[in-house]
């Protein structure tokens, strides 16, 4: 397992959000449907900047349990600053800072396994985790019938112990 350490200067996304519970995001499919609906109108979002690049930011709340507890997913595109929201999306602002960075690839149903591995680290590392959120990059937009073939590279925020 390689994981990168990168600092990433502020970036607004703009996007589609859902509140969900883990549960149900893994037996619905809600996130990934979510992606999919954010897929077919990514190019109608004013001010889009690096496109094919998309977003998916997960934000937990404080003290958060994740068999009751229910967490916010935005999928979106970085944006400039100056343009206004279309209707149904929302801004979200990723702080400036530093990350620790873990490529994956492979079946998207199987990516909780990314994020355990860089949980794990961060635990084991001279770092702790910075914030109650993270997020996933996307180089490529992908189909919902891609889903054995995913890949994206997990971000979360870390500073020193």
């Amino acid at each position: 397992m390689h994981i990168e350490i990168i600092e990433r200067t502020e970036t607004r996304i703009v996007g589609l959000k859902v509140e969900t519970l883990l549960r149900d995001t893994k037996e619905q499919h809600i996130i990934p449907k979510l992606q999919q609906r954010f897929n077919e109108v990514v190019k109608e979002v004013p001010g889009a900047v690096n496109l094919p690049t998309t977003y998916g930011v997960f934000i937990d709340p404080q003290d958060y349990n994740p068999d009751t507890d229910l967490f916010t997913w935005i999928a979106g595109v970085e944006c400039e600053f100056e343009n206004e929201l279309i209707e149904d999306m929302v801004s979200y602002v990723i702080p400036a800072g530093t990350y620790a960075v873990f490529h994956y690839e492979g079946n998207i149903d199987n990516a909780g396994s990314a994020y355990d591995q860089l949980y794990n680290w961060i635990n084991e590392s001279k770092y702790k985790q910075k914030g109650s959120y993270g997020f996933e990059l996307y180089a490529t937009i992908h189909s919902s019938l891609e889903r054995r073939t995913s890949n994206f590279i997990l971000h979360f925020p870390i500073e020193m112990k």
